[in-house]
């Protein structure tokens, strides 16, 4: 069989990983004092932006069912109403907002899934 043999040059790099491993410093050593995250004032976190009810920006008060075109901008892909996480509707404009493409979808305007 033959035996693996280590040159020195080997040997010493194996050395100085297992040092760097023992230590424990990991990348803990190499981060800021102040904290990190390249943001000013360490730990604050950044709020994401509510977002706005694009009908009531458009001034939108009635949502009409038989508005195909405005219908189709809040169903996804797989012909589905999107949920208000995705749209930024409010809770009163996405109840008006499900009857109206149910009754569409109803009269065959749109699609069903």
């Amino acid at each position: 069989m033959a035996e693996m043999t280590q040159t020195p040059e080997s040997a010493a790099g194996a050395a100085q990983t297992q040092d760097r491993r023992s230590s424990g410093a990991g990348s803990a050593g190499l981060r800021r004092a102040g904290g990190g995250g390249g943001r000013p004032g360490g730990n604050r976190r950044m709020g994401r932006r509510k977002k706005r009810c694009p009908l009531l920006e458009a001034k939108i008060d009635y949502i009409d069912y038989k508005d195909v075109k405005l219908l189709e901008r809040f169903i996804g892909d797989n012909k589905r109403i999107l949920p208000r996480r995705l749209t930024g509707v409010n809770t009163t404009m996405q109840r008006r907002l499900a009857r109206a493409i149910k009754r569409a979808k109803h009269l065959a305007l749109l699609p069903y899934v």
